[in-house]
């Protein structure tokens, strides 16, 4: 018998199927000649006889095929890891008005009344909680529209009492909030000082007129008040149970947070992570994420380090670090102008730094076009100013070329009339932690080295640095970040209680020529009559306004970054994140 056959199928479907072997047996009836010898016995003698024997048959045949079964993947599942707070623009289990930065990961548990654009280079009510405001004719009112159908995380309606509260529970007597939101010109706010000072119960400027609207009345003019109002974090009137004066102390923002943002608290670890949850009835529609992860780590290199074994899928990174990522698929990018001023601030408490030529000393004899061209590559530029936008930059102004022989001579002229830093060692402060900051600092000891002055980079944590900076004033200088709006100016730094223990009335004079401003024109003029004044006196030491860097995972879709002053808050669209397939 012949023997069976065997057909072979591959079916070649998607990929990750399973192989399965099906046999189907079927009959086949075909006709077989053999030649047949049988042995003959005839007439008692026996003979062989040969003869050909054509017959049908029956052959059952089995045909053998190999099948790909596709198995229906596993959902991926909606979770986003994050070091949301790494970097300059964070600040790790942060609470809202004690910092200055955070607003990434603030802006996903709270809202601000105005948002910014997602460049940063204009006002939006897109993810606010005003859907617009508008002034009277001399800008004294200001009307704010609140968004209907809003609820806290716990179901309660948010209305416009909770702004009025929000605004004076911050500024209430004996408050320990350090970033209040009407940090630029609170005293304009009708009643503002006397509530400050204990002497009345509300802030009579600041009035509810239903549920959906509020007014601000001021006691000038003020066309630009709503740029104030992008960190204006709205808090629940209903479920804050401490006093303002435990502000610094409470448990509440870290434990209990209840807000109006896309994602609500679920819990935290200390010094490892917090997590948050969908809001289910977020006004603008609930997130796609089931978890949102901010993760802790003690600094860049460690996030970094976990983004690129997979273990996060998002971190802030030094422009340094960014180009390792930039052109890799497995990667996105994201950059921007950090509208932030990297500068030195001075203690005009103690003698040198009083002395405009100890001051400019210091900017000849360090070599900021070495350190912009060599430390950060190219990605940042050098500013004449504290102001972080060239809008507002002289075209003349002094950019202190370095001139290491020319801050001797300033030196030495400043020693002749006893004031010598020969000598002295001087720590030289700062946050930031990243190994470009260190770099930098480096470069600056060298270069100080060079023309008499020992000073020692210092890194300090946030929380040290703060207190020994901002509390004790127990420095000389200090290399730091400051931000500023695009349409207003913190002025503490320079009016009178600033402090640095700066004492110089031309500062208040030109804040009130910006205040006096009207028209846009006649405002940009103002601002950059300022710049040009901090430029001249080198009242603080003004570097340099860098871009900085964000680099997610390429998994992950829709998900929006921008290294925005202090973290923002800028329109991210967070409800759209999710992981892809």
């Amino acid at each position: 018998m012949k023997p069976n056959k065997v057909f072979t199928f591959v079916v070649l479907l998607v990929a990750l199927g399973l192989f399965v072997v099906a046999c189907q047996p079927e009959t086949e009836t075909v006709e077989v000649t053999r030649v047949v010898t049988e042995t003959i016995t005839e007439e008692g003698e026996t003979v062989e006889v040969t003869r050909i024997v054509t017959e049908t048959q029956t052959e059952t045949i089995t045909e053998e095929v190999e099948v790909v079964v596709t198995a229906t993947p596993e959902p991926v599942e909606q979770v986003i890891i994050g070091g949301f707070d790494i970097g300059p623009g964070g600040d790790p289990q942060g609470v809202v008005y004690l910092g200055g930065a955070g607003h990434f990961w603030f802006s996903k548990i709270f809202s601000t009344l105005v948002m910014m654009n997602e460049d940063f280079t204009a006002h939006t009510n897109e993810g606010a909680l005003a859907t617009e405001w508008t002034p009277n004719d001399d800008a004294t009112v200001w009307t704010f529209k609140l968004r209907e159908g809003v609820t806290w995380h716990d179901g309660e309606p948010f209305t416009a009492d909770d702004v009025k509260f929000t605004a004076e529970s911050v500024h209430a007597p004996g408050s320990t909030v350090v970033h209040p939101f009407l940090f630029d010109r609170p005293n304009t706010v009708v009643g503002f000082q006397e509530y400050v000072a204990g002497e009345a119960d509300e802030i009579e400027g600041i009035q509810v007129v239903d549920d959906q609207t509020i007014e601000f009345h001021l006691q000038a003019p003020n066309p630009r008040l709503f740029d104030e109002f992008r960190l204006f974090w709205i808090l629940p009137e209903h479920a804050i149970d401490f006093a303002p004066e435990d502000w610094v102390t409470t448990d509440w923002f870290l434990d209990r947070p209840v807000g109006t943002g896309p994602f609500k608290f679920s819990k935290l670890e200390k010094d490892q992570f917090m997590e948050l949850l969908p809001n289910e009835n977020y006004w603008d529609g609930a997130p796609k994420l089931e978890r949102l992860i901010n993760r802790y780590f003690v600094d860049e290199t460690a996030a970094v380090l976990a983004l690129s074994s997979g273990d996060i899928d998002f971190t802030y990174v030094s422009a340094d670090v960014a180009t390792r990522f930039e052109g890799d698929d497995r990667y996105q990018v994201f950059s921007g102008p950090s509208f932030v001023s990297n500068l030195f601030n001075y203690n005009y408490d103690r003698e040198p730094w009083n002395d405009i030529r100890i001051r400019q000393a210091m900017m000849y004899g360090i070599d900021r076009q070495s350190i912009l061209d060599s430390v950060f590559n190219g990605t940042a530029v050098a500013a004449p100013c504290e102001d972080p936008y060239p809008a507002f930059w002289p075209e003349d102004a002094n950019l202190y070329e370095y001139n290491p022989e020319l801050a001797r001579e300033l030196l030495a002229e400043a020693a002749a009339d006893g004031i010598s830093l020969e000598g002295i060692e001087f720590p030289l402060t700062t946050y930031y932690a990243s190994q470009l900051a260190k770099d930098i600092l480096t470069v600056m000891q060298a270069n100080l080295a060079d023309i008499g002055i020992n000073a020692v980079p210092t890194f300090l944590d946030v929380p040290t640095w703060r207190v020994t900076v901002n509390e004790n004033a127990d420095f000389d200088f200090t290399y730091r970040g400051r931000g500023h709006g695009p349409a207003t100016y913190l002025i503490d730094w320079y009016v009178e209680g600033n402090q640095w223990g700066l004492d110089d009335p031309h500062f208040q004079e030109l804040f009130d020529a910006m205040d006096a401003a009207v028209e846009w024109e006649d405002y940009v003029a103002a601002r950059t009559e300022l710049c040009s004044y901090q430029n001249e006196q080198a009242t603080f030491a003004y570097w340099w306004v860098s871009t900085r860097y964000g680099i997610a995972d390429a998994g992950v879709e829709d998900f929006y970054f921008f290294p925005a002053p202090g973290g923002g808050p800028f329109a991210d669209n967070a409800i759209n994140w999710s992981q892809g397939q």
